[in-house]
């Protein structure tokens, strides 16, 4: 658990990455972000798309965590496995959705290997929330009853 500051530091350069690289939807998707889906306009800045994805694989993180110290491993476990097959599902949904919807095939590769970096990400976290060690204070607390038994 002493790694997290290092994977939120992953986190953010693989979201300025994502950011960057779904900032360079074609031409093509530029005009339709502007005229029919505005709604998307946010993909057109690599910065405020790097904060939202940045932003929301805090969260996963952050509850991921929270999950590891405050619950038991098996309850750990299952929290990081579903985000696991969300994060999965979401890639592949991804991935069909970019090849087999016309207007999604136009915004060109750098954009789709970005949302696929964000997933990635997404499951990295999770893979290693399900290798890590359980430190939550449950089993700081057994672990000093059974060390007072052992010295008492």
């Amino acid at each position: 658990m002493k790694r997290i500051p290092y994977i939120a530091l992953l986190q953010a350069v693989l979201a300025i990455i994502s950011g960057f690289l779904i900032s360079k939807m074609s031409w093509i998707g530029r005009v339709g972000v502007t005229w029919f889906m505005p709604q998307y306009s946010i993909f057109k800045s690599w910065w405020k798309t790097a904060i939202v994805l940045f932003l929301v694989q805090m969260l996963v993180l952050g509850i991921q965590w929270l999950v590891k110290r405050k619950a038991v491993r098996k309850t750990a476990n299952l929290t990081a496995l579903i985000f696991l097959l969300i994060g999965i599902i979401g890639l592949y949904f991804t991935y069909n959705d970019f090849q087999s919807t016309f207007t999604h095939k136009l915004m060109k590769e750098k954009f789709h290997l970005g949302f696929y970096i964000f997933w990635l990400g997404w499951i990295g976290t999770c893979l290693y929330f399900l290798v890590s060690k359980q430190t939550n204070a449950a089993n700081t607390t057994i672990a000093k009853q059974n060390s007072n038994l052992q010295q008492g």
